[in-house]
C-alpha cells in the first residue's frame, strides 16, 4: 500500500485516457491532470489501458449497455411532453413503470404534469453518452433538444431556470409551478452544463452566474442563503472585496441558512464558468468558498459543521442547548449537516479538482487546493467520527464532544436526528476516489470498512484469485458501481482490476433485477420511476469501463434530484414529511 501524500504537481497527461478524453471533450487539446508526489515515489492515475483490453473477453458489458438503452428508449418514446397545447422536447419527471402514465402532482385543486429539468440531468448525461457509445445520434439529439428548449422557454426574469427544489414546469399548462413563486433552490444539484453550453452558451453562462448572484447575500464574508430570487435582477460581484481572514462560522445578518448542501451547486457553476468560459472571477470565488469550509474547522479536531453562518434563533440550540450550551447548527457534525459536509462535499471537490486539473494553468492551481482540502477532510472524518465497532459515524460538536442525542427535545429535530450516521454510497465513492488519487492506506482502510458495511463483502485483499466469493453479494446501490470503478482504475495489477470490475458487475446484476419490463427502474415497493434515474447512467459507465470506452462518457459526478412542495392528494404516513405540510417527490412517488 502507498501512504503519505505530501504534495501535488500537475503534468501533461498521456497515461490517463479517461481523463484526457473527457478533458478534450470540454476543453480541446492541451489536457493536463494531477499527479501526486509522495514520499520517494510518484503515484499516477493508472487506468491500465492495456489491462482494459485484456479484461474485455472475461467480462461482458453488453447486458448493462442494453439495459441503459432500454431505459432511454422508453423515456424517449413515452416520457416526452405530449400534454399541453404545444408538444415540446421536454421530459416528464417520472412514469408509472407499468402503465407509463406520467407523475401528476396535486396542489390547491390543480394537477401538474411535472418537468423538473434539474432532476433530469442524469438523463441528459445518459443520452449524450449513449450516442458516444452507440453512434446513434437520436439519443444526443433528444438531450440537446430538451436543453435547448429549457434554455429558451423555462428562463426566469433574472436568467435562472424554473427548476430545482421548490419550482418546476407544468407541461400541461406550460407554466412554472411549485411551493413558492419566487424561490430558487439548488441543493447538491450539478447540472450537465457542458451539454447546455453546447446548445446555448450565452443562456448557460447566465444561469451559472445567477446561481451565485441570486444566493450570495454578503460577498465580503461569502454568506449565502439556500433560497434565491428568480425575479430580482442580479449580477455576480466577482470584483467585490473579500475578507479572507475571518472567524468561521459567523453570525448571519438575517434569517438565512448557509447549508453545506448548497455549496456543490456553487462549486460546479464556478468550475464550469472557469472551464467553459475562462472566467477568472468565478474561479477565484470558487476557491474562496471552498476555503471558507476549511476556515470553519476546529483547531483541535479539524472538524467543521454544516453551515458557514448561524442564526440567533438556532434549531440545534432549541433541541440540545440544555445539555450543550454552546451548540448551534454551524458547530455540529450531525444530521444532514454531517452527510453533506463529509460524505458529499469532499466527493464534489475531488471531481471538481479533476476538471480543473484538465484545464491546466490557474484552474489547475485551484484544483490542487480543492483536492488537498477534500483529502484532509476525509481523513479527519474517519479519525474523529468513525466507530469501527458499530460501523457508524458518531455525531458530535466540532470540538469533539459527542452529542447526547437521546436527550434532544423534539421540534424541528427529533432525538434520532443526532444519532450516529450510517455510511452511504456517496461516502464509499469518495473514499474510493481518494484512494485512486493517492494510493494512501488510510483511505483503503475506510474503503474496506465502508464497503463491508454496505454489503460489498471483503474487499481486502482485492484479488481476482478468489473468484466466486462475491456471488452472494446483495448490494444494489448505483453509487457503489462508481466507487468500484474508481478502485479498478486505481490499480495496474492484472488480478485486481478484473476483481473490482466483477464486483461492480454483481452490484449491476442486482440493479438489473429491479428493472421493469418497460425498461424503468422503480425502487422496491414502488411503481413510479424517475426519468432522471442515476442507475442506468451507472450501468452505462460500467459497460463502457469493461469495453475500455469510458473516456467517451460524460464524467460521473455527484448530483441530486428532488421536488419539495405541498401535495394535496391522499398520502400514507411514509409519504409525509414530519411536522411539515410539504413533502418530497421521492416520498410520494419514487422511494429512495
Amino acid at each position: 500500500m502507498f501512504s503519505g501524500c505530501t504534495g501535488l504537481a500537475f503534468i501533461d497527461a498521456l497515461i490517463c485516457p479517461r481523463l484526457c478524453s473527457a478533458g478534450r471533450q470540454v476543453l480541446g487539446s492541451g489536457v493536463r491532470l494531477p499527479v501526486f508526489v509522495a514520499a520517494g515515489f510518484v503515484f499516477c492515475f493508472v487506468l491500465a489501458a492495456c489491462a482494459q483490453a485484456a479484461d474485455a473477453p472475461k467480462l461482458e458489458g453488453r447486458p448493462y449497455l442494453d439495459a441503459a438503452r432500454k431505459f432511454a428508449d422508453t423515456v424517449i418514446e413515452r416520457g416526452r411532453d405530449t400534454y399541453g397545447p404545444q408538444k415540446t422536447p421536454l421530459f416528464v419527471d417520472g412514469l408509472n413503470a407499468e402503465s407509463l402514465e406520467p407523475v401528476r402532482w396535486k396542489r390547491q385543486g390543480e394537477t401538474w404534469v411535472l418537468s423538473n429539468f434539474a432532476s433530469q440531468q442524469p438523463l441528459m448525461r445518459l443520452l449524450d453518452g449513449l450516442t458516444a457509445l452507440t453512434g446513434e445520434e437520436r439519443y444526443r439529439k433528444a438531450a440537446e433538444d430538451a436543453a435547448r428548449y429549457a434554455l429558451e422557454h423555462l428562463v426566469t426574469p433574472n436568467g435562472l431556470l424554473y427548476w430545482g427544489g421548490h419550482m418546476a414546469w407544468d407541461l400541461d399548462a406550460e407554466r412554472p409551478v411549485g411551493q413558492y413563486a419566487d424561490v430558487h433552490e439548488m441543493k447538491g444539484h450539478q447540472p450537465y452544463y457542458v451539454l447546455m453550453h453546447r446548445v446555448n452558451p450565452a443562456a448557460t453562462r447566465k444561469v451559472m452566474e445567477t446561481v451565485w448572484a441570486s444566493h450570495v447575500l454578503d460577498w465580503s464574508l461569502l454568506d449565502y442563503n439556500r433560497h434565491g430570487s428568480v425575479k430580482k435582477p442580479c449580477r455576480p460581484q466577482w470584483d467585490h472585496a473579500f475578507v479572507e481572514e475571518t472567524v468561521v462560522p459567523f453570525p448571519s445578518v438575517g434569517g438565512n441558512l448557509s447549508f453545506c448542501n448548497v455549496t456543490p451547486s456553487f462549486i460546479h457553476a464556478g468550475v464550469m464558468l472557469a472551464v467553459l468560459d475562462n472566467d477568472p472571477g468565478a474561479l477565484a470565488w470558487t476557491r474562496r468558498l471552498a476555503l471558507r469550509w476549511q476556515q470553519g474547522r476546529d483547531p483541535k479536531t479539524g472538524l467543521c459543521g454544516g453551515q458557514l453562518s448561524y442564526r440567533k434563533e438556532d434549531r440545534a440550540q432549541d433541541a440540545l442547548g440544555h445539555v450543550h450550551p454552546a451548540i448551534n447548527e454551524a458547530k455540529i457534525v450531525a444530521s444532514y449537516h454531517q452527510t453533506t459536509r463529509y460524505h458529499d462535499l469532499p466527493l464534489v471537490q475531488m471531481q471538481a479538482a479533476e476538471s480543473l486539473a484538465a484545464a491546466g494553468g490557474k484552474c489547475a492551481e485551484v484544483g490542487r487546493d480543492l483536492l488537498r482540502w477534500a483529502l484532509e477532510d476525509l481523513k479527519v472524518y474517519a479519525r474523529a467520527c468513525y466507530d469501527p465497532k458499530s460501523g457508524k459515524f458518531i455525531a458530535m460538536m466540532t470540538d469533539g464532544t459527542p452529542l447526547k442525542w437521546q436527550e434532544a427535545k423534539t421540534g424541528y429535530y427529533v432525538p434520532e436526528s443526532f444519532a450516529p450516521r450510517e455510511p452511504d454510497g456517496a461516502l464509499f465513492w469518495a473514499y474510493c476516489q481518494a484512494y485512486r488519487l493517492t494510493g494512501d492506506k488510510d483511505y483503503w482502510r475506510m474503503v474496506s470498512e465502508v464497503g463491508r458495511r454496505l454489503g460489498l463483502g471483503n474487499l481486502d485483499p482485492p484479488t481476482d484469485k478468489e473468484e466466486g466469493r462475491d456471488k452472494d453479494l446483495t448490494a444494489s446501490d448505483w453509487r457503489l458501481i462508481y466507487g468500484l470503478l474508481e478502485l479498478a482504475d486505481a490499480s495496474g495489477a492484472d488480478d485486481v482490476r478484473p476483481a473490482m470490475l466483477r464486483r461492480a458487475c454483481r452490484v449491476a446484476d442486482n440493479l438489473l433485477k429491479t428493472q421493469s419490463p418497460s425498461g424503468l427502474f422503480p425502487r422496491r415497493g414502488r411503481v413510479w420511476a424517475r426519468t432522471g434515474d442515476e442507475a442506468p447512467l451507472a450501468l452505462a459507465h460500467l459497460a463502457a469501463a469493461i469495453e475500455g470506452k469510458r473516456d467517451r462518457l460524460p464524467l460521473a459526478v455527484f448530483d441530486a434530484r428532488f421536488f419539495h412542495c405541498e401535495y394535496d392528494g391522499p398520502l400514507e404516513e411514509n409519504q409525509k414529511k414530519r411536522a411539515d405540510a410539504r413533502t418530497y417527490d421521492n416520498y410520494v412517488f419514487y422511494g429512495e
